[in-house]
């Protein structure tokens, strides 16, 4: 396991405010690794096992951090902001009936792509993060995120073809 620690470190570096909650990060994760070892079986994957408890350490700390500065703060812990609108915003620039369509056809994915769709294209989150909070690998999160896309576009071309024709 000690081979996979720079490429780890790097990995929460980018994760985490600072290098410092990196290191101490790197070694909770030695030790959660430790605790319970992945099955070694063959085939299976030890160093995407290790950044699967890496990433979820770190995601785990920032909302501890986040949840213990709103304690101090005397406030609640804030949810994603509302995505701002931009003026050449296709979804804006839809009428009523077809928002109302496309957020149909988005509550109608399957619940992973719904899910990943949402994180990676309203709060900006990357795949590794996608992946986290889908308890899966960061390929199938992509992949997630690509066929809620294709679906949402072939599903949805008669919504964008009626609103360019007005």
């Amino acid at each position: 396991m000690g081979s996979y620690g720079p490429e780890l470190q790097r990995h929460l570096q980018r994760m985490l405010p600072s290098d410092a909650d990196a290191e101490d990060l790197l070694q909770e994760v030695w030790v959660r690794a430790l605790r319970s070892p992945p099955d070694a079986g063959p085939g299976s994957n030890v160093r995407a096992w290790l950044y699967r408890v890496a990433t979820n350490a770190a995601l785990d700390r920032l909302a501890v951090d986040r949840r213990r500065c709103c304690a101090l703060d005397g406030r609640q812990p804030e949810l994603a902001p509302e995505p701002e609108a931009a003026p050449d915003d296709l979804f804006q620039q839809l009428s009523p009936a077809g928002r109302a369509r496309v957020r149909e056809r988005v509550a109608a994915l399957p619940p992973k792509q719904r899910q990943a769709v949402w994180l990676r294209w309203v709060e900006g989150r990357g795949y590794e993060a996608i992946a986290a909070r889908l308890d899966s690998s960061p390929e199938s999160a992509r992949a997630n995120v690509y066929n809620g896309i294709k679906r949402l576009r072939r599903e949805l071309l008669d919504v964008w073809t009626k609103e360019n024709d007005r």
